[in-house]
């Protein structure tokens, strides 16, 4: 069987975040637990992705195919590049294409799948749903609901795809995401300092590691964090991880007017090889996200043995299941209260640290591969439904 994944995620500016790494990580475990008799096809913008985003493994046995990109971001102009994108997935013959990032074309010349991760666009609208989100959406609403399947990342995703797109559940399959062994509490203490050293963190920390738009809720958060440091005294920092390009005015305003100025760490970006320690030395992990399709920077905590404080909205409160503090992300007293909690009882954030362990566990690649290679037979035709 020949399969189609779009991997345009490895060949983008976001190909070391988000998209880029449930991409190469489901990529590889698809490659990993697929017969022989399974040929891959990644459909991309320009060159392969090398040895930086894929294992040998996928590198040898999936075939890279370019597809073109026109950068119009038009209604006119996205409806061009998905008829030049459907017709290379045409000539390249497969049985089944898996669209793996919401963007599958309508125009498909063959069974299809695609992955939702979230509809923050059409849930939160307000400041997301512009006339380039508005074509975008029209476009992945299209495309799932020719799909043979939609594959939503969480539950909760689940429940959003069947209430906004009408799509009937019994064309959903919730496969949630994975997280890799790489992810375990880092105990070697030059290993944690050098780190640490690295990115100017010298203080006990709260951890934040995500973007920075609107329904992070970064602002809730960082008056929170004032309000702990009230409470508790000036012993902690807040650490906020990610690439803050574009925000850099906004952020530094905030902190600025909430007089959190030597408080906050911006880390920039963060290679995948650093995020263990990082998260390991945090005393929590914040997610206080007004909604999240799943919430992996949570997951990959939790393997670390850090205790997590996350909101009780959209997908958190499935992937945490009792293994960490639920708040309200509203109120920032709340979240203020969650993170004394953390901080003053060590025997709480100690049972949390290893109920943490323990559900990450559950989360795998390999899991999800497997899953989803059932759903590849099935909308091909090799198994019966």
């Amino acid at each position: 069987m020949r399969v189609g994944i779009d991997a345009r995620g490895l060949t983008n500016a976001n190909r070391y975040r988000g998209i880029g790494r449930y991409t190469a990580r489901l990529v590889e475990a698809l490659v990993r637990n697929a017969g022989e008799e399974l040929e891959f096809f990644l459909f991309g913008y320009g060159e392969r992705p090398d040895s930086s985003l894929l294992d040998g493994e996928t590198l040898r046995r999936a075939r890279w195919c370019p597809l073109p990109c026109l950068g119009n971001y038009s209604y006119p102009g996205m409806l061009v590049e998905h008829l030049l994108y459907a017709r290379e997935v045409g000539r390249a013959r497969v049985d089944v294409f898996h669209g793996i990032d919401h963007n599958l074309t309508p125009f498909l010349p063959c069974p299809s799948l695609v992955t939702v991760h979230d509809l923050i666009l059409l849930v939160l609208r307000g400041p997301y749903l512009g006339p380039t989100a508005w074509a975008w959406m029209r476009f992945h609403r299209a495309a799932a609901r020719r799909a043979r399947c939609v594959v939503a990342v969480s539950r909760n995703t689940a429940l959003d795809v069947e209430r906004i797109w009408k799509i009937p559940p019994e064309r959903i399959a919730v496969v949630p995401e994975g997280v890799t062994p790489a992810y375990a509490p880092v105990r070697d203490g030059e290993r944690l300092r050098e780190t640490l050293r690295r990115y100017g963190i010298d203080s006990p920390y709260f951890l934040y590691l995500g973007g920075f738009d609107p329904r992070k809720n970064l602002h809730n958060m960082l008056l929170a964090f004032k309000r702990f440091l009230l409470a508790h005294g000036a012993s902690h920092r807040m650490v906020l991880a990610g690439d803050r390009r574009g925000f850099e005015t906004y952020l530094d305003g905030l902190t600025e007017e909430l007089g959190l100025e030597g408080m906050v760490t911006f880390t920039g970006f963060v290679p995948e090889d650093d995020l263990p320690a990082l998260y390991s030395g945090a005393a929590a992990f914040l997610c206080v996200s007004l909604y999240e399709g799943f919430g992996l920077p949570l997951l990959e905590a939790m393997a670390c043995g850090t205790p997590v404080l996350a909101s009780r909205t959209s997908s958190l409160p499935e992937v945490v299941e009792g293994a960490g503090l639920l708040v309200d992300p509203r109120s920032p007293d709340e979240i203020a209260e969650g993170m004394l909690k953390l901080v003053e009882d060590t025997g709480y954030g100690e049972e949390l640290a290893e109920r943490g362990r323990e559900r990450a566990a559950s989360f795998t690649w390999d899991r999800a591969a497997l899953a989803v290679l059932a759903l590849y037979r099935r909308a091909a035709g090799r198994c019966a439904t």
